[in-house]
């Protein structure tokens, strides 16, 4: 039997692309979901409809999530949105929903959650993160700031949460294959070349889960490796 089996979780962005990729992969592991999502996810849990561009649905989603599941071992903030503009181009309306959605809909998440898994001196947050959070892209202002604010929220919510035996991972992944880029400028970039399986990701979710309490893994960076390419 999984380790992970009969554990709970609550998924974010889970209809699509790394979101589906790692609900699966819990479900097949026996973890009871809760999934967060626009529209409907093609996997089974407990589900309820959520545009994490608005902050005023999340306290009352995550509310509905914790009465259906009764705990959460595992929150994977995953939701992200992306832009791709100049910034003399960026209207503040977008500008502001990349940040509502990458940035503060994790921290209203774990902001629900947290008092839960402190109460039970338990859990892991694992939140999806991007190398846009470690550097730079062209065009990608907004979304690198957002990144790099994920990135910083998950540095010092780890220091926070760790003397309650909860665990803090930021992944940071590079070049997955997903709809998230497809028709940017990013996206043609990267046509042809070797590409991370959203299922890879959803395969370090998992080890990051199974990590023994005395292993602190903060940060990982998983980067596209072709051996074709110098």
């Amino acid at each position: 039997m999984s380790p992970l089996s009969g554990k709970s979780a609550i998924v974010t962005g889970a209809s699509r692309g790394i979101g589906l990729a790692i609900a699966r992969a819990l479900a097949r592991e026996g973890v009871r979901l809760g999934l967060l999502s626009r529209s409907q996810p093609d996997v089974g849990g407990v589900f309820v409809a959520t545009d994490l561009a608005d902050p005023g649905q999340i306290p009352g989603a995550v509310r509905q999530l914790v009465e259906r599941l009764g705990t959460v071992d595992y929150l994977i903030n995953n939701a992200g949105t992306f832009l791709e503009q100049a910034v003399p181009e960026i209207q503040l309306a977008d500008w502001e929903r990349v940040l509502h959605v990458n940035l503060t809909a994790p921290f209203l998440l774990t902001r629900e959650v947290l008092p839960h898994m402190i109460a039970r001196r338990q859990g892991r947050i694992v939140n999806i993160a991007s190398t846009a959070s470690t550097q730079g892209y062209l065009h990608q202002s907004a979304y690198c700031a957002s990144k790099h604010g994920l990135l910083g929220f998950g540095r010092s919510l780890a220091i926070e949460a760790k003397p309650y035996n909860i665990h803090v991972h930021t992944l940071c992944p590079g070049g997955v294959d997903t709809d998230l880029i497809k028709g940017t400028y990013l996206g043609e970039r990267l046509k042809g070349q070797l590409m991370i399986n959203p299922e890879d990701i959803a395969e370090m979710v998992l080890f990051l889960l199974r990590q023994p309490d005395n292993i602190d893994l903060t940060e990982v960076v998983v980067r596209r490796f072709d051996p074709k390419q110098k």
